[in-house]
């Protein structure tokens, strides 16, 4: 189910604004963003995995859980930037650590319902910080960082930063976030 619905959205909101409001002030103080547009963001990136979660999970295990996007390896579908698939992460990266991110989007995988796959995900946490990512922060990944609001809302600001300096305009910086 889409969780665009005037009523999904209002949930998805309150439940961010409940759990991170304190965080997402403090991270957009100074830009040019709102705390509105932070928790958009979540609603598009990941709003459709948690929304059936947050009544049940703890908030920790909700953000843990936002792992997504099997782009490269599923079926049909191609990557352009690293990791193209698993077999090019497992190259550069080995086995253990491979092995660590597939468990936990096998994980995810349970909740929703799907069989586990042999399969690196590419977004990771409430934010969908990409897997590209690991060439130059590489602890995000292998310390699980994304269990962590506080480490997924540094990333996002950083990221919406650069786009922003990049850009210029707040509606081309957030369509740029994660096209």
């Amino acid at each position: 189910m889409l969780p665009c619905t005037r009523d999904r959205t209002h949930k998805a909101a309150v439940w961010m604004k409940e759990n991170f409001v304190h965080e997402m002030a403090a991270a957009v103080g100074g830009t040019v963003f709102s705390v509105d547009h932070i928790w958009a963001i979540a609603c598009q990136e990941t709003a459709y995995l948690w929304l059936g979660w947050i009544d049940t999970m703890s908030v920790e295990n909700v953000l843990g859980r936002c792992i997504g996007d099997a782009s490269g390896d599923f079926p049909g579908t191609v990557r352009n930037a690293f990791p193209t698939n698993t077999d090019a992460f497992r190259a550069k990266y080995g086995n253990q650590l491979t092995d660590i991110l597939i468990g936990e989007a096998n994980l995810s995988r349970a909740i929703r319902g799907f069989e586990p796959r042999d399969w690196v995900y590419k977004g990771y946490g409430i934010y969908q910080f990409d897997l590209q990512h690991i060439l130059t922060d590489e602890t995000f990944f292998r310390d699980r960082k994304w269990y962590s609001y506080g480490e997924c809302i540094v990333r996002l600001m950083q990221e919406l930063k650069h786009k922003y300096n990049v850009y210029q305009d707040i509606w081309l910086a957030i369509k740029a976030y994660n096209p």
